[in-house]
């Protein structure tokens, strides 16, 4: 579309279009005298190769014109510029052709001869609509413009919002698996530590009597209770342990530490806080 803008001192931009040289004139000095930049055409035809190259305010069309009349003419400028503003004038014509005129949207029908002062209000009146059009165009392109941008940042904000969410569950679990393992290693050794304590016994025997862990014999006779040992440091704790074995440790210990109740509640502690972290375990 063709540059619409204007310089700062004319008040507007009109393209006349009629069939009479002299009525052109005529209405071209009185205009251009209050302040408008007036651009002429003859016919149709030449008018739309005006709209095609100039930017355009107004559009003053005589209706009966050899070749191309002014409701073609405007229908067509429409085509070109649908925020141009026409206004139709003639020395023929009726209410249909005043109806017609304004279905494709002239904001104005006036008949010849046509006063400058009547007619620098309908102009006056087109600039106005014309400008309120291209105001609200203007407001709702930035309008689009700023949602555009928000749905931007609303959606890197929530990508950001996923990515800490995500980081934050993947530390949780990081923390609790942690917690886990060094409860795991705390109830293992401490009921460990309550068997040889109470049944003077080695973890060998626990292992046997619990039917829980196995003992395995070297080659020069030792007992060995290689599965059993790995729970008892972190370091050495399986990457997917055996919660449950511990567990069943445990309370096989307590069984018999029923007769040193201090022992017996340190113990059924460990066990405790052990089943609490493996009942809030985080959901994978």
């Amino acid at each position: 579309m063709p540059d619409r803008t204007t310089t700062t001192a004319c008040r507007g931009r009109l393209l006349i279009v009629d069939d009479e040289p002299d009525f052109l004139e005529s209405l071209e000095w009185q205009l251009t005298k209050r302040g408008y930049r007036v651009l002429k055409a003859v016919s149709g035809d030449a008018a739309l190769d005006v709209l095609r190259s100039e930017g355009v305010d107004i559009l003053v069309a005589d209706i009966r014109m050899p070749g191309m009349g002014g409701i073609e003419l405007i229908r067509r400028a429409a085509g070109l510029d649908p925020d141009l503003q026409s206004i139709v004038i003639t020395g023929h014509g009726g209410v249909d052709t005043a109806i017609e005129a304004m279905r494709l949207g002239a904001i104005n029908y006036l008949r010849k001869p046509v006063g400058v002062e009547e007619l620098d209000v309908a102009i006056q009146k087109g600039i106005e609509k014309r400008d309120l059009i291209l105001a609200v165009r203007e407001r709702q392109e930035r309008l689009e413009k700023a949602n555009r941008e928000l749905n931007r940042l609303r959606g890197r904000l929530e990508k950001s919002l996923d990515r800490e969410t995500r980081q934050r569950k993947r530390a949780q679990e990081d923390l609790h698996a942690m917690r886990l393992r060094q409860s795991l290693v705390e109830a293992m050794t401490f009921s460990l530590r309550c068997w040889k304590q109470k049944t003077r016994k080695t973890k060998v025997d626990l292992a046997e009597e619990s039917a829980i862990w196995t003992a395995s014999i070297d080659a020069d006779g030792t007992y060995r209770t290689r599965t059993l040992d790995r729970y008892l440091k972190i370091a050495t704790l399986p990457a997917n342990p055996r919660v449950n074995d511990v567990l069943d440790t445990g309370y096989f210990v307590i069984e018999r530490c029923a007769g040193d109740p201090e022992l017996k509640k340190r113990l059924e502690e460990k066990i405790n806080h052990l089943e609490e972290l493996i009942r809030t375990a985080p959901a994978t």
